[in-house]
């Protein structure tokens, strides 16, 4: 016995000093006391170049590539990967108990962007670019790569558009949806909604986007059926409730947060029009809309910055427990105003009539 856990201290320590003790998953002792067992798993992120901002379920948590999301709860989750002058990527990760994913992207440069200035009828839907979030109709988004861009646009009651829309470098290209209602869905719809907003909601366990500052979140083409709703943000208690949807049915939940005991900061970061980049401290952070939790107090300055637009900075302090709000509303730069030339003919008069007088001048002292 006295042998066996020498060996076992010995196992310890070297795990110890080897750096591994860290677990990248939770584990939980089994019912029996026999062994141990998984409770989540984890995300790798790495993306060519390196040093890029990920951001893992909308917020929920942030790391420079390379890294790893540990401590990742099963299901679906979304990873937004984004550097400066590259065109950001999004994919969904399954993660699984015990495992680790990974995120192996790179990312394309974008060396003269263009814009789409998207509009619906009716006003307020929610607008996809290549699955990344962007905001509600009507709307300018900007900083795109030129070429064919996957375009999304959803409001519960109504049929999804989806169109592939080819950017432009230099211009702004006009989208216009009309959405059509539906009729006799087989479907249902989940309305979701929070205080404070910015928080991330899953179904049954999978992500499906973040509660907005200006709407609510539309989950919709649901099969009838009960669905566990998870609503959490960090600093906050999480929220969970089941709901029931019916085929053609629109269930809306309000997530009131009650916050839970704080020692860091919330931070989040939009600008109108969306796709602006954000610098924090100098530090290239990702692109607008844009949220950052855990922030440690201190003094920060936030510096949003689009091509065409005139740059918007602040800079403020910031407390542990508090949720800061940066809305840069960005102004375009203002065309030159060309200068106004007097007319060739006119010059030429003046010109005339200032060598008459001074001819008149030399006469006269003659």
């Amino acid at each position: 016995m006295k042998r066996i856990q020498t060996i076992l201290l010995a196992l310890l320590l070297a795990v110890t000093f080897a750096g591994i003790a860290t677990a990248e998953m939770t584990m939980q002792a089994s019912a029996g006391g026999a062994g141990s067992v998984y409770t989540t798993g984890s995300i790798y992120v790495s993306s060519a170049p390196a040093g890029a901002s990920a951001i893992l379920d909308g917020g929920h948590a942030q790391l420079f590539t390379p890294g790893t999301f540990k401590g990742v709860e099963p299901g679906s989750h979304q990873v937004l990967v984004t550097l400066q002058g590259f065109q950001p990527y999004a994919t969904t990760v399954k993660v699984s108990a015990g495992s680790t994913e990974n995120v192996v992207t790179t990312l394309p440069p974008v060396t003269s962007p263009g814009g789409l200035s998207i509009s619906s009828t009716p006003r307020g839907a929610g607008i996809y670019v290549d699955d990344i979030y962007m905001g509600k109709t009507n709307q300018v988004v900007g900083n795109l790569a030129a070429g064919p861009h996957r375009v999304v646009i959803s409001e519960a009651g109504y049929e999804t558009w989806e169109e592939t829309i080819k950017v432009i470098s230099g211009e702004v290209t006009p989208v216009t949806a009309t959405l059509v209602t539906e009729i006799n869905p087989a479907h249902g719809d989940l309305l979701v909604s929070s205080t404070p907003t910015g928080a991330s909601v899953y179904l049954d366990g999978d992500f499906r986007g973040s509660t907005p500052s200006d709407d609510l979140l539309d989950i919709n083409d649901l099969s009838p059926g009960t669905y566990t709703v998870a609503v959490k943000k960090p600093r906050y208690q999480d929220y969970s409730t089941i709901v029931t949807i019916q085929a053609g049915g629109k269930v809306q939940v309000l997530a009131p947060l009650q916050p839970a005991a704080q020692t860091a900061a919330s931070v989040e970061i939009t600008s109108t029009p969306g796709g602006a980049d954000v610098f924090v401290n100098n530090v290239y952070m990702g692109i607008t809309p844009l949220s950052f939790n855990d922030v440690q107090a201190g003094t920060y300055t936030v510096d949003i910055r689009m091509a065409g637009y005139t740059p918007f900075t602040s800079t403020g302090q910031v407390i542990p427990g508090q949720s800061v709000h940066v809305i840069a509303a960005l102004s375009p730069v203002p065309t030159p105003t060309p200068t106004t030339k007097a007319p060739v003919g006119a010059f030429l008069v003046v010109m005339a009539l200032a060598m008459v007088g001074i001819t008149g001048i030399i006469f006269s002292r003659r």
